[in-house]
């Protein structure tokens, strides 16, 4: 079974005490999300994964008078607006060659992935990195034939990455050819924004059939 890592979110605001929306844990989690990450690259595995692009005005942000499209309101401050230093990955999870996808979309966006690139990033504005539509349609084109396992890692447990998770059992249940497919996550390279609502999202995930294991047992 190949594997394919899913980086979700690993960016300054969500990861570094300076980070407009810091997430506790994360300074924790990141040595595993770097390892999993350079693990990848050496293994010429496929790394896809996702990174919160926002504008200024984004609904997700307190004091901007708008809410969701199902009336969201999370009132947020403000974080990883495109081009601020918080919207940017960690160097070290970053390996030297990557694409970002935006949000636009385009149905020739698989076809636009430069040739040797070794991370994907689909830009989102929500939760779900499959918020981003051209990402089904990239992951149809770049994954490897026959049955998966997908590594999730990354930020926030109880928001992107239990969206992330959720979303790879729907596309992977979609798709006959990928029967035997799974999800996995690395139980130490996540962090959630409160202890109680990571306790939740894994309860979630486990019912959903998601695996957790520590990074360390998903080498080989």
């Amino acid at each position: 079974m190949q594997r394919v890592f899913v980086d979700v979110d690993t960016q300054h605001d969500f990861c570094r005490p300076d980070g407009a929306l810091f997430v506790s844990g994360a300074p924790a989690a990141m040595p595993a999300c770097a390892r999993l990450v350079a693990r990848a690259v050496a293994e010429g595995a496929l790394l896809v994964g996702s990174v919160d692009s926002h504008s200024h005005d984004a609904w997700e942000f307190g004091g901007n008078g708008r809410v969701g499209p199902a009336g969201e309101d999370p009132r947020f401050p403000a974080h990883c607006v495109k081009g601020t230093a918080g919207w940017l990955k960690l160097p070290e999870t970053l390996p030297p060659r990557f694409y970002f996808v935006p949000v636009v979309p385009d149905p020739e966006a698989a076809s636009r992935v430069p040739p040797r690139t070794q991370a994907v990033y689909f830009e989102k504005e929500v939760y779900s990195l499959f918020a981003n539509p051209n990402a089904a349609p990239v992951l149809d084109a770049l994954c490897p034939p026959g049955a998966l396992e997908f590594v999730v890692f990354g930020v926030a447990t109880d928001y992107c990455v239990r969206a992330a998770a959720l979303g790879l059992k729907d596309w992977i249940a979609a798709r006959p050819d990928r029967a035997g497919s799974r999800v996995v996550v690395a139980s130490d390279a996540i962090a959630a924004v409160t202890e109680e609502g990571g306790r939740s999202a894994l309860r979630e995930l486990s019912a959903a059939g998601i695996a957790l294991a520590p990074s360390d047992a998903l080498a080989g």
